[in-house]
């Protein structure tokens, strides 16, 4: 399988800005325990947090659903004309959409974005649904795969975080919280740390004088969670007046951290085992940023020095959970914070419901 060539990075975050504190102590304060409050501020690890609605304008007392002020596919239209400038629409034969979206009935977002990106009419198109925490390492090689058939042609990935929607219409029904009501509280520790983020790249077979990131297709390895038969969420329609959607969580964190970092810990010692020279040579990791509870036990699993690291605990404090995004955006901010020097070697860990990730990515220029 080829290497994947990166370049034309973009990483956009929602307009609005929240701190921890302001949601739960402000926004929040009447439906929450004081324990919450004081778990929310000082236990996630996260001081911002990046959301498409305006909550000055929401009343959090009334069950009303209430539509995002800034719509994800207009993140997407946006992000995707950056990545795209100066570059040739009609050159991209795979266009890939990681998608988490509110909206799943609707149509795929590759039904809107590609005449209005100005995409050819013979374009593939392929919309990961659901999977999105660690889709990001799918989205790379099945582009490797397209470019044994077609070397000439780039492809370009978009990727959207938007959870929001989900959490707020259900804590606007929610009267209270408290530690001892886990579904509650889960569902408010959700909506608290995601931000509604998103990111695109154009993936290339050969290196242009954009190129910034190179993967080498052999260092992404993925494995799947094959213990867990149970659903750990599922999103259905309300059988209420109003046929709203809810996002019914059977969660169990520590279940789910504890088989995440197993499986990380695995993937890991394989990526060592196949390419044992490279991973000597990593001068820094990433690991997706869902919290930090998780972070710190999935670092302790992998056996990582917190030291090199640091770059994934200063995002997830700036920005919170970017879900799929976090890859994406770890490895744009190695490229602006200039964490690597040319021909230095970074890696990522991601994991999510469905499985974990792993990839070693080289910085170019």
């Amino acid at each position: 399988m080829p290497s994947v060539n990166l370049s034309n990075i973009v990483f956009t975050k929602a307009k609005f800005r929240y701190s921890i504190s302001e949601i739960v102590d402000d926004f929040l304060k009447k439906k929450l325990d004081k324990e919450v409050r004081e778990y929310a501020k000082n236990e996630l690890g996260i001081d911002y947090v990046y959301k498409s609605y305006d909550f000055s304008k929401i009343d959090f007392d009334k069950g009303d659903f209430v539509e995002p002020d800034v719509s994800l596919n207009d993140m997407y239209y946006k992000t995707a004309k950056k990545s795209l400038r100066g570059i040739n629409p009609k050159k991209i034969g795979l266009f890939i959409t990681i998608n988490d979206n509110q909206q799943y009935l609707d149509p795929s977002p590759t039904v809107e974005l590609i005449p209005r990106l100005s995409f050819r009419k013979d374009i593939r198109a392929q919309n990961f649904q659901g999977l999105a925490c660690s889709s990001f390492s799918e989205s790379l090689l099945n582009s490797a795969g397209y470019f044994l058939m077609n070397d000439k042609e780039d492809a370009f990935v978009l990727i959207g975080t938007h959870y929001t929607p989900w959490f707020l219409d259900r804590i606007k029904q929610i009267k209270h919280i408290s530690k001892k009501d886990k579904t509650n509280f889960y569902n408010l520790i959700y909506f608290l740390i995601f931000s509604d983020a998103v990111s695109s790249t154009i993936l290339s077979q050969t290196k242009t004088k954009n190129t910034q990131i190179q993967i080498d297709s052999k260092s992404i390895l993925t494995l799947k969670d094959t213990k867990n038969t149970e659903k750990n969420a599922t999103i259905k329609m309300s059988p209420d007046k109003k046929y709203r959607i809810v996002f019914d969580m059977k969660l169990q964190p520590k279940k789910l951290r504890e088989e995440v970092a197993d499986l990380s810990a695995q993937n890991l010692k394989l990526l060592r085992k196949k390419m044992p020279s490279e991973c000597k040579r990593i001068k820094i990791w990433g690991l997706h940023t869902a919290g930090g509870r998780f972070v710190d036990y999935v670092a302790g699993k992998c056996q990582i020095d917190k030291t090199k690291i640091g770059l994934s605990y200063d995002l997830m404090k700036k920005t919170g959970n970017t879900g799929a995004v976090s890859s994406l955006q770890f490895i744009n901010e190695c490229i602006n914070k200039k964490a690597l020097s040319k021909n230095n070697l970074g890696c990522f860990i991601d994991y999510g419901w469905e499985g974990v990730n792993i990839f070693i990515f080289r910085k170019l220029n």
